[in-house]
């Protein structure tokens, strides 16, 4: 998202949705659907397995 100076209208209307979607998934954590996830890496112009090369995730603290 650097690339539209952390403007969340300019890049929602890229990724193909709402802004406010943006800001609950962005600020407020708020899950998201696969299908947004592939457009975001499609807006992106990055592979999917890019934005989550890094994730770790500690099954043993999960409920």
């Amino acid at each position: 998202m650097e690339q539209h100076n952390g403007n969340k209208l300019q890049f929602a209307k890229k990724v193909g949705c709402d802004e406010k979607t943006l800001r609950l998934v962005f600020d407020k954590n708020q899950g998201m659907t696969m299908n947004l996830f592939f457009k975001i890496a499609h807006a992106l112009k990055v592979e999917p397995s890019e934005l989550i090369k890094d994730l770790k995730i500690d099954f043993e603290n999960d409920i």
